[in-house]
């Protein structure tokens, strides 16, 4: 059944209408992360099955729960109001019967008034064609549809046919034992040997039983038959009781070891994750006080504006200027004072020699007073007209009786004398005339510590993204997180104690169980010996017969699994092989090893002396994961599986690296009748674009490269995003 196309109408990031056609081959669709590759994988897997993967929730959610978000937000914003629809179809081809099945799915809302009425769910239209060139007809039967759905992939081969890359660890699940085992049971008919199996137990208990009674009817003490037999019954009971017990251990023991070993491969790793982490706390420590110094720097530089006085940096001249000028004022004001200082001085000068003619107030200034006011002088009866030079001398008489020696001190102030303040000013000037001196060194100084803090806050920040990346690659290789990493010493000492208790409570119970064989047997041989007459040959031969039957029953089945086991280890080799060939790394070889439970199995990767190869990375583990579920369809090369299913798979090669990704295309083109891959590798690396296309090896059906479509102003949101689709062959 090969699919020849899909076509999508509005659905997610596929506005309008947009058609993939296919053939036979490996038919890849090439584009980067969020370019539209996972909704591709979505729009093939909602047609089947009403659901898409809800990448908030990681799990596939249903149209009823998903609803608008199923339709292009484009489609939305473009109507103002009406029916929107997206809808996806796919066609089916049967090669060699020539019949076509096409398969529709649409959801619709309605825009009214700016909101949006929502459908409950989708809906699903089937046609049929008997012939590709008669017209198609509507399936309508329900249990029709389903029949034809479980054609084009039935429900216990689609895990391995349908999945995207994140999937494989679910596919198979090293921490599941039972994984290989139900793929085996499902994929082959192992199945009618467990029947057959079952059928040979039920024979053995009833015969066992008809054989009992047989032995009780014929027994010559009845009491004591019914007592033995009452015993056997009793024994047999606990026999089975211990034996599932038994089973239990045995699981309980496998699965502990398993996860001893599996956890012994990485305590390796967690170790280094564990050494990184801690220097990564130790980075992130030193860069987070680095940060707080180089921040408090930055905040103590505007401040050094003024405690450190760079606002007067390049105000040099002007103190020399200021000094200059205040040396001038001194200058004129010692002037000013010598000045002063002279007239005081004459004036003194005459006072004193006043002072030698007669003392002071002598005439006295009453006397004195008079002789001016009579115009005539007292002592000598002289006549001292006003302004004459007798009136004079007698005014200066009195005027030197109020007049004191003058000082400096005793002149009046100033008032416009800032010789103080101005002093102040410079002596201030002074003092900071040295710190301006300094001001260069003091910026140079503190710029040269923001550097140096920048340089290593930005050198502990690229060492941090280093050790993140470290961190986050020894993630990817070894499957562990930093917590898992820490908790994995403690996971395996709890699982070695587990498969330690396991080990002696097996020991116990084997001990229990071979006693109740004892105690039957011995029982046995009692009621055996109770017998009186004859127990019929028929009986004897049926019991040893049913018996035997037994024994080959579950050889053959365990003989046809192990044979079936190791055609999946030998398909699994030569896929893990082809896929590794461009990688020059020692590979190993996948083997399946029998757990210590004798049921189930687990693939692991041996060296070619039977040593298990240790610390394999993600890439080394997805790689024999996908080679095993290769060698799940391959091997059935009878039910033509390869042939009949198409593989459609998103993103399987994200975690391996490219040397693997020609290999993988090989590899599913040889296995797969047809595939759809969906794959980032090709987008950037055109070489490895051009060995896809040109590689004679890999049977090559249509490839695409897919963009998003979206103008530079509108990606803020989604309401202009389309995709473009262009045809590479």
């Amino acid at each position: 059944m090969i699919l020849e196309s899909i076509e999508i109408s509005n659905f997610m990031c596929y506005a309008g209408y947009n058609k993939f056609d296919f053939t036979e081959g490996i038919n890849v669709i090439i584009g980067d992360n969020g370019y539209g590759k996972s909704k591709l994988f979505d729009a093939f897997y909602w047609v089947m099955y009403n659901e898409c993967f809800d990448t908030n929730k990681k799990k596939f959610q249903k149209s009823s729960l998903l609803k608008k978000l199923i339709i292009s937000d484009k489609a939305i914003n473009e109507i103002d109001e009406g029916l929107i629809s997206a809808s996806v179809i796919l066609t089916f081809k049967n090669l060699d019967k020539g019949n076509v099945y096409i398969l529709e799915r649409k959801y619709s809302v309605k825009k009214l008034d700016g909101n949006l009425i929502e459908d409950i769910d989708s809906e699903e239209v089937v046609w049929q064609k008997d012939l590709h060139y008669l017209t198609a007809k509507e399936v309508i039967d329900s249990e029709q549809i389903s029949r034809i759905k479980k054609t084009i992939l039935p429900d216990n081969i689609k895990p391995y046919m349908w999945f995207q890359g994140e999937q494989v660890e679910s596919i198979i699940d090293f921490n599941k034992t039972d994984t290989l085992t139900q793929a085996i049971n499902v994929l082959s008919n192992i199945t009618r040997y467990d029947h057959i199996t079952e059928i040979s137990e039920n024979l053995k208990e009833s015969t066992t039983k008809e054989f009992n009674k047989k032995q009780r009817d014929l027994s010559g003490d009845k009491e004591k038959s019914s007592s033995l037999e009452l015993q056997r019954n009793e024994t047999l009971i606990r026999l089975k009781e211990l034996q599932k017990q038994e089973l239990q251990i045995q699981d309980t023991k496998a699965t502990a070891e398993e996860k001893s070993e599996q956890l012994l491969n990485k305590i390796s790793d967690a170790q280094k994750i564990k050494e990184v982490e801690a220097k990564r706390r130790s980075i992130e420590k030193n860069l987070q006080e680095t940060q707080e110094e180089f921040t408090e720097e930055q905040k103590l530089l505007h401040k050094k504006l003024f405690t450190n006085k760079w606002v007067l940096k390049g105000t040099e001249n002007l103190f020399d200027k200021y000094g200059s000028l205040y040396n001038n004022y001194e200058q004129t004001k010692l002037k000013q004072e010598l000045t002063k200082q002279a007239r005081i001085e004459s004036e003194n000068q005459i006072m004193t020699e006043l002072h030698a003619r007669l003392p002071v107030d002598v005439p006295e200034p009453i006397h004195l007073e008079n002789m001016l006011s009579n115009e005539r002088c007292l002592v000598c009866d002289r006549e001292a007209q006003i302004g004459s030079d007798a009136y004079l001398k007698i005014k200066e008489l009195l005027d030197r009786s109020k007049t004191k020696v003058k000082t400096i001190e005793s002149e009046d102030s100033n008032i416009h004398d800032f010789g103080a303040d101005l002093r102040k000013l410079y002596q201030n000037g002074l003092g900071l005339s040295h710190i301006i001196k300094n001001i260069d060194d003091d910026i140079a100084s503190t710029f040269r510590r923001l550097r140096k803090l920048d340089k290593k806050r930005k050198t502990l920040t690229e060492e941090l993204k280093s050790i993140e990346s470290a961190i986050n690659s020894l993630i990817v290789d070894t499957a562990l997180n930093v917590n898992q990493a820490n908790d994995l010493l403690n996971q395996y000492s709890a699982q070695n104690e587990l498969a330690k208790r396991a080990i002696t409570q097996e020991y116990s119970t084997a001990n229990d169980i071979l006693k109740r064989k004892q105690e039957l047997q011995q029982l046995d041989i009692e009621l055996g010996k109770l017998v009186s007459g004859e127990i019929p040959a028929y009986l004897i031969d049926k019991l040893k017969v049913v018996e035997e039957f037994n024994t080959l029953a579950h050889s053959t089945r365990r003989r046809v699994f192990d044979s079936l086991v190791k055609i999946l280890e030998t398909e699994a080799n030569q896929h893990y092989q082809l896929m590794t060939q461009g990688n020059m790394s020692a590979r190993g070889i996948i083997k399946l090893k029998e757990l210590n439970n004798g049921k189930n199995y687990m693939p692991e990767l041996i060296d070619d002396k039977g040593n298990v190869l240790m610390q394999l990375n993600t890439g080394n583990i997805i790689l024999i994961k996908l080679a095993t579920i290769m060698a799940i369809i391959s091997a059935r090369q009878g039910s033509r599986d390869t042939d009949l299913y198409t593989l459609i798979t998103d993103a399987p090669m994200s975690v391996f690296g490219e040397d693997y990704t020609i290999g993988f295309c090989k590899t599913v083109s040889n296995v797969y009748r047809q595939s759809i891959i969906m794959s980032k590798e090709f987008y950037k690396n055109m070489e490895l674009r051009k060995q896809l296309l040109s590689n004679p090896e890999i049977k090559l059906g249509k490839v695409y490269l897919i963009t998003p479509s979206i103008p530079e102003n509108s990606r803020a949101n989604r309401n202009q995003l389309s995709t473009n689709i262009q045809a590479l062959n």
